[in-house]
């Protein structure tokens, strides 16, 4: 397959077609694009322009590795062994270079073409809040903290897929009519669920109320220690009106920029839409 060079990270960027403009690894501007070479050669064709500026490369499937010649063949037992050498590397890793730089490894910092990408824009939630997002948010329902057990009349959660350097979560609650929903209350139960997370120390934030018309808000800020090696920051946007309450969290690597970046703009992308009233 021909692959276009990126001249400022280096990224093999696949040249399927003639529209290909901006590095998908870091988002800048491609050199030589057909649309640049067109001008040149407005008589070319795209084959011409792949052969004369991409780079070929042969993805014939190499042949079998050792694991695939010697370890499946032995069935169970093979797979067995790789799983015990895969934990074996990673105790000897935790060993050698410190539980930080594992752990790190298991929370990496955001895509930086994050900020450069099509965002998903969704209404979510009975109570009708819409979020801006460069990941998915699907249904991520759980168990209510105890201390709203018996007062919630509806609620749900949504969160994105682990594992991408941000984690975003809305969680949403109708409490009955006989319970009083305050914005302090929801201010002090966001922290405290913090708080009894299993590998939370060193927890320090600051709230700050966001001016509304309809709806009271605030805005926690803060940082904790992860199983006293990686450093997460972490926004909490609560909100309050009448019986209903959203608590918007996204949390991400203390050290990495980009994911800060990310998650200002998420939060001003949330929007609260008129509740309807189904009869």
């Amino acid at each position: 397959m021909y692959y276009l060079r990126c001249q400022h990270c280096g990224h093999n960027n696949a040249l399927r077609s003639e529209f290909l403009t901006f590095c998908e690894h870091c988002a800048k501007k491609l050199p030589n694009t057909f649309a640049d070479w067109k001008q040149k050669n407005p008589e070319g064709e795209f084959e011409a322009y792949q052969q004369e500026t991409a780079v070929y490369i042969d993805e014939t499937p190499p042949k079998p590795g050792w694991v695939q010649q010697y370890l499946w063949p032995a069935g169970r037992r093979g797979v067995m062994l790789v799983l015990g050498l895969v934990f074996a590397l990673v105790a000897v890793a935790g060993t050698y270079f410190g539980k930080e730089a594992v752990l790190t490894w298991f929370f990496p910092k955001v895509a930086q073409s994050w900020k450069y990408t099509s965002w998903e824009t969704v209404t979510i939630g009975r109570q009708a809040l819409e979020i801006s997002s460069p990941v998915h948010l699907r249904v991520s329902d759980k168990a209510l903290p105890e201390d709203l057990n018996g007062m919630v009349e509806y609620a749900k959660s949504y969160a994105n897929q682990q594992g991408t350097g941000m984690q975003i979560t809305v969680d949403m609650f109708s409490f009955k009519e006989t319970v009083s929903n305050n914005l302090e209350e929801a201010n002090n139960l966001a922290i405290k669920g913090i708080q009894g997370e299993p590998g939370v120390s060193e927890l320090q934030y600051k709230s700050n109320p966001i001016p509304q018309t309809e709806i009271q808000g605030i805005m926690q800020e803060g940082s904790y220690l992860y199983k006293n090696a990686v450093k997460l920051s972490f926004y909490n946007l609560i909100m309050v009106k009448g019986q209903h309450r959203w608590l918007v969290s996204i949390r991400y690597r203390t050290d990495d920029n980009n994911g800060q970046e990310v998650a200002k703009r998420v939060f001003n992308s949330v929007k609260v839409k008129p509740l309807i009233v189904k009869r």
